[in-house]
């Protein structure tokens, strides 16, 4: 069985709505007092409580609080393992070396939400081609919440678990569902075999010099993103004037979030639905959109450029596309070929003669002083990765030292290069 999310629009009325914000601020106030406990208990006996010890007192906690027997058992023993996974990623940062930070006392206003772990205490039903109503709770405390939504997998989808949260003032209701293989399968409607360069110029360039325009989502909104923080600092801070255009600064940054899913979403389907072979290049983001500040000793240069550069880099979405390549992929039955950048060099090297020809950043035209081939650097590191695809043992992987200029020049009848063994395996698949 395969799992799939799928987020559901709520709309409660004003009574729903009080008593969600009330579930939510009773859910801030466990997880404040659970990690006040962990900390006392450290502090002053240097004992470390474990998850199980805290959601042993549940108990206890509705007793004496009975407001919290109406939130279920299940949902209250999520938010406490919701801490203990904030603890545990405290100490894999502290032992990695990296910085560790500390789990830290929400506001209820910040709190984004709580979870049921399993169908117990909820019910999802579909109604019409987009309605749908959520209950929550059981017996006659249970409220029913209308929705909107709708999901392609059917009534044969089983529901796993559900979040509700909140976000600028809305609600969503995210659910888990188990789905069987034939219910996630996509249609493929083609069999094209394509390398793709996910870059900045264009969004996308394949190897027969298609491309498609990158809608720049941050940059055609920065203007009015601007305008909108620079009157926001005029005002006092905490002021109604204030919070109402901290609202608008916030729809604003959801609503460009909402227009890059949506096209890449739109992207990625229409990709692994008429290819049966994508090729591309591994891309590290957390790498690539690094700050360039450096250290107090070690300043870093051209930083306000890289600042510039990053916000471009993660307003594309790439790291967002390769992850929804994979998944479709799967569902459509396609090929997904990453190949490795360090080993094979996709923008440095040639595709004809597959020599390295060391570009900068600004040179966006290949030529090859070997071959003469020239070319758009794009395209040419598109078909490196559809080569690298179609012919692994001619690439860098294979061999991890790179063979000399004059053992690449020799007449030797048992090596092929690249596009020799590239076009060999065209003519194979298509036979």
């Amino acid at each position: 069985m395969n799992r799939r999310k799928v987020t559901f629009k709520l709309y409660p009325n004003a009574r729903e709505t009080e008593r969600l914000t009330g579930w939510i601020r009773l859910h801030c106030e466990l997880y404040n007092a659970a990690l006040e406990e962990r900390i006392d208990a450290y502090r002053k006996h240097g004992k470390s409580i474990s998850y199980y010890d805290q959601q042993n007192v549940l108990p206890e906690v509705k007793a004496a609080r009975p407001e919290y027997v109406e939130l279920g058992s299940h949902a209250l023993q999520q938010t406490l393992r919701k801490l203990d996974l904030a603890f545990q990623a405290f100490f894999r940062r502290v032992k990695a070396g990296q910085t560790p930070g500390f789990p830290r006392f929400k506001a209820s206003k910040r709190f984004a939400g709580f979870c049921y772990p399993d169908p117990a205490g909820w019910k999802l039903m579909q109604s019409g081609t987009r309605g749908a109503t959520l209950r929550v709770g059981s017996g006659k405390d249970s409220m029913s919440i209308r929705a909107r939504g709708k999901h392609r997998f059917g009534d044969a989808a089983r529901p796993n678990d559900l979040t509700i949260t909140r976000k600028n003032g809305e609600w969503f209701a995210s659910v888990t569902l188990r789905v069987s293989e034939d219910a996630v399968a996509r249609v493929r409607t083609g069999d094209g075999h394509r390398g793709i360069d996910l870059g900045l110029n264009d969004w996308a360039t394949f190897d027969n010099g298609e491309t498609i325009a990158n809608p720049r989502f941050m940059r055609t909104n920065l203007p009015r993103l601007a305008d909108l923080q620079r009157r926001q600092s005029r005002k006092k801070k905490g002021s109604c004037r204030y919070k109402r255009l901290g609202r608008r600064i916030a729809r604003l940054h959801e609503r460009i979030g909402h227009v890059r899913l949506d096209f890449i979403h739109k992207q990625t389907s229409r990709l692994v639905a008429s290819c049966a072979v994508i090729a591309t290049e591994e891309l590290v983001i957390s790498n690539m959109s690094r700050s360039a500040k450096g250290t107090q000793n070690e300043p870093g240069r051209m930083v306000k450029q890289k600042a510039g550069l990053n916000r471009e880099i993660l307003s594309a979405g790439l790291s967002m596309a390769h992850q929804m390549l994979a998944y479709k992929a799967v569902e459509a039955g396609t090929r997904l070929h990453l190949s490795n950048t360090r080993q094979l060099k996709p923008s440095q090297r040639c595709s004809s003669c597959w020599e390295l020809v060391p570009k900068t950043l600004e040179q966006r035209v290949h030529e090859c002083p070997h071959c003469g081939l020239r070319m758009r650097r794009d395209q040419n590191s598109a078909s490196v990765v559809l080569i690298d695809a179609h012919a692994p043992g001619t690439g860098v992987a294979a061999r991890q030292k790179p063979r000399s200029r004059q053992r690449a020049k020799s007449k030797s009848t048992t090596r092929e290069t690249a596009a020799k063994a590239f076009e060999d395996a065209q003519q194979s698949g298509s036979s």
